[in-house]
């Protein structure tokens, strides 16, 4: 439930819009389990995971509005105490963070909101990228060189060497992606200098 006052009030931040989707974790009869924040009665304690999209002080509290994985909005009150003892990058704007407090409504606008307790970075998880091996001969004594990069590297790392080649200082030079399989004509740098 979300309403809205025409007059601003001075303990919540302005513009406030938040969404009745935004979902924390609690600790129910059977177990954990997870609501939208704004079915949950005052005084439950809940945990959430979000990334903090604006951060509002008014008075001796700092708002923070969040925006979960799915694109649900919530919002978060951290105290003025509690934020002076959190280093100030743990509550930084783009920050994944996982917040663990008490839910409430804002008596003012009807609002849910979590009144943190223990607010802590999460890194997010990145994309596993794709490496491929670089092989090739280099020097006079033929030294094979090896090398696992991705595909942002060869793309780098593959003109240089193919400099090297067209000196006649390496040769033999062959991309193997994951499965053995050669993918060396995939990639433009090499593709280039074999066309020239």
């Amino acid at each position: 439930m979300t309403t809205t006052l025409d007059t601003p009030t001075t303990t919540a931040p302005a513009a406030t819009d938040i969404g009745t989707a935004f979902r924390a974790t609690f600790l129910g009869l059977s177990g954990l389990a997870t609501a939208p924040l704004h079915r949950l009665t005052d005084a439950r304690l809940v945990t959430a995971t979000a990334t903090i999209t604006d951060r509002r002080f008014t008075g001796r509290t700092v708002w923070l509005h969040l925006r979960a994985d799915d694109g649900a909005c919530g919002l978060a009150r951290l105290d003025l105490a509690a934020a002076m003892t959190t280093p100030a990058d743990h509550y930084a704007v783009g920050q994944h963070v996982r917040l663990v407090g008490v839910a409430r409504t804002h008596r003012n606008l009807a609002v849910p909101y979590i009144a943190v307790r223990q607010l802590v970075p999460v890194p997010v998880a990145r994309p596993v990228e794709e490496t491929f091996l670089l092989r090739y001969s280099y020097g006079p004594y033929a030294r094979l060189m090896e090398r696992t990069l991705t595909r942002r590297q060869i793309g780098l790392i593959g003109s240089v060497v193919m400099r090297a080649a067209d000196r006649g200082h390496a040769w033999n030079v062959e991309v193997l992606d994951a499965a053995g399989v050669d993918v060396t004509d995939d990639f433009d740098c090499f593709a280039e200098s074999r066309a020239a």
